[in-house]
């Protein structure tokens, strides 16, 4: 570990070309597991946690949250892995994914993004009214945190998922959200303060697998379409009877999604670059 390094989760399985995954919001790199128990052994899956979420440490605080925070340990997980890495990202993590991208530290072979959610993007006519109602509940949200709010976790989890979602989780998830709230407010600060443009997106010369539910909320079906016309190699699908919790509540599909693009995506790799 260099003078340079954090704290992070760091988990590995496998052989073959690199899958980095990164977990949103409320979530550790374990939220990938039922999508990785479809995928072949024929990868080595990496999986890391973003800041204040699990073993990783907070970096961050409401008067410095930029988005390097995150990519801190984007990079230090893909130096530790070594070589190309395909990024696979959900929520916020594939937002954090997008930026990684951007920043062109890495070697990023792929892009995997399911409801991605660079919440910026809405910031322009006409969807400015949907940003703003966005950005209206992130500080509801903040305001329930700040005032004890036990429960104030559900007000973004009902909106990513649907009214009533929070109440239907297992007790033990729910009890989870509650203890890294003020780390999910942080979040919003953090996915606010990203700006990267259209103009960015469609710099990025890498294969980009798009994916969402068909039940997203409008939020995320705006942003989703932006992205689709502004990546110039996407691959963009959606999975039908699935919302924002995809990766869990329809694994083995994403995982066929999954598995199909990274075969895509590895036949564009230098022979030399695909065995890690």
């Amino acid at each position: 570990m260099s003078s340079m390094d954090y704290a992070i989760d760091y988990a590995e399985e496998g052989s073959g070309p690199t899958v980095l995954f990164i977990p949103g919001s409320f979530s550790t790199y374990a939220a990938w597991r039922p999508m990785q128990k479809w995928l072949s052994p024929d990868y080595r899956m990496i999986g890391t946690s973003l800041c204040g979420y699990g073993a990783t440490a907070e970096t961050r605080s409401r008067n410095d949250f930029g988005m390097r925070h995150q990519l801190r340990i984007i990079e230090q997980a893909a130096r530790r892995a070594g070589g190309p890495v395909h990024l696979v990202g959900h929520s916020f993590g594939g937002t954090v994914a997008l930026a990684a991208a951007l920043a062109n530290t890495i070697d990023v072979a792929s892009l995997s993004l399911f409801e991605a959610n660079p919440i910026a993007l809405l910031n322009s006519e006409p969807r400015q009214g949907l940003y703003q109602d966005v950005l209206r509940l992130s500080r509801e949200f903040s305001a329930a945190v700040a005032a004890g709010d036990a429960d104030a976790a559900g007000i973004i989890i009902d909106f990513w998922g649907g009214q009533g979602t929070f109440a239907a989780l297992p007790e033990i998830v729910r009890t989870h959200c509650r203890q890294t709230a003020a780390t999910n407010v942080i979040d919003w600060l953090t996915v606010f303060s990203f700006e990267a443009s259209l103009r960015d997106y469609s710099a990025l010369d890498i294969p980009v697998l798009l994916v969402r539910g068909g039940l997203a909320n409008p939020a995320m079906v705006e942003m989703t379409d932006m992205l689709q016309h502004a990546l110039p190699h996407v691959h963009s699908t959606i999975v039908e009877d699935a919302g924002h919790s995809l990766i869990a509540t329809h694994a083995q599909k994403c995982a066929a999604l999954l598995t199909r693009f990274l075969t895509i995506a590895d036949a564009e790799l230098p022979e030399a670059a695909m065995v890690a």
